[in-house]
């Protein structure tokens, strides 16, 4: 009699397979999203670039219209701008002292230097 004494074993490694793609599947989706943070780290170092460039040239705007502003609202200007335009711009009249009103400094004055004690309870009604 004879007896086919071969295993019955499968043609093709199925576990072996599985276990290499799956490492295969690990590997590559890790490398990917390490691609993709690198790009994002560069794209956000970009973008800060930019940004910073926008502050700067923001900050020499604010600068020269601040400049400008105190220039025109100097004291010589409002005057110069009055001798042009004698019937459009308001009068500037020099204020006389009786109109000023100087205040005092009102900074509390502490009459005695001993130290109190101070309480939270409530009195009894």
């Amino acid at each position: 009699m004879s007896v086919n004494r071969r295993r019955n074993a499968n043609l093709l490694p199925v576990a072996k397979i599985f276990l290499v793609g799956m490492l295969l599947l690990t590997v590559g989706g890790g490398a990917l999203f390490y691609v993709n943070a690198k790009n994002e780290v560069h794209r956000n170092g970009q973008r800060k670039k930019d940004l910073e460039r926008e502050l700067v040239s923001l900050e020499t705007k604010d600068e020269v219209i601040s400049s400008r502003i105190a220039k025109l609202s100097s004291f010589e200007a409002l005057r110069k701008r009055q001798s042009q335009d004698r019937e459009v711009f308001a009068k500037l009249v020099p204020v006389p002292d009786n109109l000023v009103v100087r205040m005092q400094d009102s900074t509390p004055v502490n009459r005695d230097d001993q130290v109190r004690t101070v309480s939270n309870l409530h009195p009894a009604r």
